[in-house]
């Protein structure tokens, strides 16, 4: 398998910035159409992502480089998040349904068991993004339908969903236009939300016993902040720092959670960056998803690389292992 292996293109802004070697961007995976939603599982050692638009969910062994596909004839496919003590199971959602995937089988469909059903009545809304926090409840929100990249907007919901609440998930936030990004701090006081079209990184205080948000307000603004592209897929560090996926932008930006300041601006060879997801043996590895969805001809000839997954070595920060959805009996449902 070749690996293309970049500098990366580091903008490092203030006396924050992280000023050790210049880190160094890989291309791990090519071949992607709308390349999303990466999530590390620390007990494979492996990482997996969807293709919304081709409709498949990719497992990569970085050992080895070998990338395992699963193709779902249903719909769109995102995210995929791994499931707490059920090596082998995965959950995912097709277009607003949310499904047990068994990896072990090779034939995706088969493999699916319904658990939930969202956005009843709606459609032409799909799932986008979704995250799990620390009580291993899966946080996942809806959006309109989209026609060559314009939303119906202020049709979609944020969810979540828990073992016992399945049947009829809980709407947290509403109306969403395109949900994306979630993060929450170490301590699980603050969760981070995107939703797309607002240009903004929202914060809530976070009640992780009853899973509460509440005081919803900005900590930062592409536009106030001279940040080109939308913001998209989100990550945290283990020093607090978010790491955000710049669609349209070409870039990952870092910013201090605290502060809202933008410390970093991390350039890729592709326009459309989708979301990003620390992994590897030490969480120091920052994989990168990329799309090349309604991009020209002349667009895809000066970036071939749109839709691979990247990842970032060298940054000098590391993520956490992130949380799985806790099912009791996710095996044999």
């Amino acid at each position: 398998m070749q690996i293309l292996i970049y500098l990366l293109g580091t903008a490092l802004i203030g006396v924050e910035a992280y000023k050790g070697d210049m880190p160094l961007i890989k291309n791990v995976w090519q071949g992607g159409t709308h390349s999303e939603g990466p999530h590390w599982s620390a007990a494979e050692n492996a990482l997996y992502w969807v293709d919304i638009s081709a409709q498949k969910v990719h497992r990569l062994d970085p050992t080895t480089g070998d990338v395992a596909t699963r193709e779902i004839t249903y719909g769109p496919v995102s995210p995929v998040v791994t499931v707490a003590e059920t090596p082998g199971v995965l959950l995912i959602c097709v277009r607003t349904e949310l499904y047990f995937m068994h990896w072990d089988s090779t034939d995706g469909d088969s493999s699916l068991r319904l658990l939930s059903v969202l956005d009843l009545g709606l459609p032409n809304n799909r799932c986008n993004d979704g995250k799990v926090d620390a009580k291993g409840r899966l946080w996942i929100g809806t959006m309109g339908k989209e026609v060559k990249g314009e939303v119906d907007l202020d049709q979609g919901s944020l969810y979540v969903v828990t073992e016992k609440n399945y049947l009829n998930p809980l709407v947290k936030v509403r109306p969403v236009s395109v949900s994306n990004g979630i993060a929450w701090t170490r301590n699980s006081k603050f969760m981070f939300y995107i939703d797309t079209p607002s240009r903004n990184i929202d914060v809530f205080d976070f009640n992780l016993d009853i899973g509460g948000i509440r005081n919803r307000r900005t900590l930062f603004n592409f536009a106030s902040n001279n940040v080109t592209g939308l913001p998209d897929g989100m990550t945290i560090d283990t020093e607090g720092n978010l790491w955000v996926a710049c669609f349209n932008g070409g870039k990952v930006i870092k910013i201090d959670s605290r502060s809202g300041k933008l410390l970093e601006q991390h350039k890729l060879p592709v326009e459309k960056v989708t979301s990003v997801a620390w992994g590897g043996p030490e969480m120091s590895t920052l994989y990168v998803t990329t799309s090349k969805v309604d991009l020209t001809t002349a667009e895809l000839a000066k970036q071939p690389e749109a839709g691979s997954v990247f990842a970032i070595e060298g940054t000098g920060a590391k993520g956490l292992p992130p949380n799985e959805f806790r099912y009791s009996n996710a095996e044999t449902y």
